[in-house]
């Protein structure tokens, strides 16, 4: 759930191919996969990696310039110093790799990105490149919680209409939007925190996650509103924190005026994730806000970041700036097994029915950016990856470079916020 992203600009677009020759710029209708030599699984990636930053050598920390400009962030508090120095290292490895004539540096247990003068590069910017970048994939209707607790899959065959939804989407909005079944972020996380503890190897947070909610009307929501610059919205809960991984973050984000006391405590406990609803829209909506919408899933990932090797920037047959990438052999085997399961649950979804495809989740930072679907019908197998993804629409050949370096060089070990 970041606050990082501003619109969706481009498409991830995973190509699979049965020795056919490399093909490019393909597009796939929204909720379903092509039927060609060609497979295409239509992936949206949030534009806060659409950096439009010239190429260039960073300067080296200590190197700092009188003039120009710095950006402090913070890790949570109670991070340790070798993972701040490992952060440091991350971005400084992006921001050599894009933009020019930039310090990062740790000062204390801050991290400072300074910027030379006259260089090209503005705040959101440079906060976009200091973006988590964790990418996940989820068996959606295997994870997807419905209100009562029980997944999606496992209430499918007793035609709950409310699995239903949240399968094949509803009030026109597709699987994994707001309005298919998504609910308020106070509701999905009270829903989220009456889960057991489940932890596992594949779990995407290892830490409990905590938040403080304010009742609806009080004055802990009109100062936290105040503080925001926003106005309270009439019967619902206010996120006055969170989240965040320690009870020492979550009281030291609290807004100016509001105590602890002042707010209802939820724990979410290993091995349940909220995710935000994807947005397809071209404005932000911050975790906070009334229109933002949620939902919780069992934390089980079944790709991630760690299984994409080599992204790199490329172009399509028509010149088109891209991104290439490929799987490790984990990631290969991982996306057919997930594609087969998913394919077989599909058919035996459909055997008294109309066809009920059943589909994948992809979130970066805990924001669902697109729920495809698998047509077991013409992939009863599910999706072999051989032959790795490539990235494009709306890509210059600045944006591909950045994308590819966000990439390239992982996710951050700890989220980081500015300082004011």
């Amino acid at each position: 759930m970041s606050d990082y992203f501003d619109r969706i600009e481009q498409q991830l677009v995973r190509r699979v191919e049965a020795g056919a020759p490399r093909t490019y710029g393909l597009r796939v209708p929204w909720g379903g996969l092509a039927a060609a030599a060609v497979v295409l699984v239509v992936v949206a990636i949030a534009g806060a990696f659409l950096l439009t930053l010239r190429s260039g050598p960073a300067q080296q920390a200590g190197s700092r310039s009188s003039a120009g400009s710095t950006v402090t962030l913070s890790p949570p508090l109670a991070t340790e110093l070798p993972t701040v120095d490992r952060v440091v290292s991350i971005l400084r490895e992006r921001a050599a790799a894009v933009v020019p004539s930039v310090d990062v540096s740790r000062e204390g247990a801050h991290i400072a990105i300074h910027v030379a003068h006259r260089t090209p590069v503005a705040r959101p910017q440079i906060l976009a490149l200091a973006a988590p970048g964790r990418l996940a994939f989820y068996d959606w209707e295997k994870n997807a919680l419905l209100p009562s607790g029980k997944t999606v899959a496992s209430q499918l065959n007793a035609q709950d209409a409310t699995a239903i939804q949240i399968s094949q989407g509803g009030q026109g909005a597709p699987p994994g939007e707001r309005g298919a079944g998504s609910m308020s972020l106070y509701q999905a996380v009270v829903l989220a925190a009456k889960q057991p503890y489940e932890p596992s190897d594949d779990n995407s947070r290892i830490t409990p996650q905590y938040f403080l909610f304010g009742t609806p009307g009080s004055g802990a929501c009109t100062t936290a509103a105040r503080d925001a610059g926003t106005v309270t919205t009439p019967r619902a809960h206010c996120l006055l924190s969170g989240p965040a991984d320690t009870l020492q973050d979550l009281y030291a984000g609290l807004p100016t005026g509001v105590s602890a006391s002042q707010g209802q405590l939820l724990t979410i406990k290993r091995g349940t994730v909220v995710l935000q609803a994807a947005n397809t829209s071209a404005k932000q909506i911050q975790l906070s806000s009334p229109k933002a919408q949620f939902y919780v899933l069992k934390d089980h990932v079944a790709l991630s970041g760690d299984d994409i090797t080599d992204p790199r920037p490329s172009t399509d047959q028509g010149g088109t700036s891209a991104v290439s990438f490929g799987f490790t052999s984990h990631g290969q085997s991982a996306f057919q097994k997930i594609t087969s399961d998913i394919a077989h649950r599909g058919q035996l979804n459909s055997t008294l029915g109309p066809p009920h495809n059943q589909h994948f989740a992809v979130a970066l930072d805990n924001q669902l950016i697109t729920v495809p679907q698998i047509d077991f019908r013409q992939y009863p197998d599910g999706i072999d990856a051989t032959n790795g993804a490539d990235i494009v629409g709306n890509l210059t050949p600045q944006t591909a470079k950045t994308l590819s370096v966000i990439l390239r060089f992982g996710p951050l070990p700890v989220t980081i916020k500015p300082i004011p």
